[in-house]
């Protein structure tokens, strides 16, 4: 409409036959089309103002976000570094305090804009028919325990067993064994990462991340899952000696 006033009011002299109304008229115009001038600049300028501030506030945001990453990533190492100093006996005590650390770096510094996001971590039991929680951080309670002998126990734990691949599920009702739900069971979460903690073909557990809102994760989401997996397996492997976990069943194919 602004843009259209201009040509209207160049228009309105050819509609008058008296020069002094015919110049009033033009001057007119030029005040039209000089008014119409200012408001596209001051849209223009707007607008740049408005993209100048968004791209701040996104360069601010990358920042903060990537000086999160780099000081959860920067924790969990250092925490390992001293984990390594410990007597062998001792770390057995010491590995939920990492498992703890690496969770709460998920939920809070890795996993910031996830909504009520939840990370637990899971040690294999020695008999092998269980997945227990040893670490959690982040919203809602510590998950329960994964026992052999149900439908999710039974499936996590041969997914862990033989090191399968990281499951990324965007919609629980989607997942292959919701119908094989206990009645009754409601879970807080609707979509989740699991990660196998895993090394040199040893599996020690599992690290899962949930959610209650569907699709909360992205694919750089599950990578630094992924990442704290490693972690966690580091920690591990520095737990349990070779021979202790090369004579023990839970070693994969």
């Amino acid at each position: 409409m602004v843009a259209a006033a201009p040509t209207a009011a160049f228009q309105l002299p050819n509609l008058f036959v008296t020069p002094a109304v015919r110049l009033s008229l033009v001057v007119f115009g030029l005040v039209v089309l000089a008014g119409a001038v200012a408001v596209q600049v001051v849209r223009i300028r707007r607008s740049d103002a408005a993209r100048a501030v968004a791209e701040e506030n996104a360069t601010g945001a990358e920042l903060e976000q990537s000086t999160a990453v780099r000081y959860a990533f920067g924790q969990i190492a250092t925490r390992l570094v001293r984990f390594t100093e410990l007597p062998r006996s001792e770390r057995h005590g010491e590995l939920s305090v990492v498992a703890d650390r690496v969770a709460v770096a998920l939920a809070f510094y890795l996993l910031p804009k996830v909504p009520d996001v939840r990370a637990n971590v899971y040690q294999l039991s020695t008999d092998l028919r269980a997945l227990e929680p040893i670490g959690h951080g982040g919203a809602g309670d510590t998950a329960g325990v994964f026992r052999a002998g149900t439908p999710y126990g039974d499936r996590n734990l041969e997914w862990v067993l033989v090191g399968g691949s990281p499951r990324i599920v965007g919609d629980r009702s989607a997942d292959v064994d919701v119908d094989q739900d206990v009645p009754g069971f409601e879970p807080r979460y609707s979509s989740y990462v699991s990660v196998v903690i895993r090394s040199d073909q040893y599996s020690f557990g599992m690290l899962t991340v949930d959610s209650p809102v569907p699709d909360a994760f992205t694919e750089l989401d599950a990578k630094n899952i992924a990442m704290m997996a490693s972690f966690m397996a580091v920690a591990f492997s520095l737990t349990y000696s070779f021979p202790e976990r090369d004579r023990n069943p839970r070693k994969g194919p």
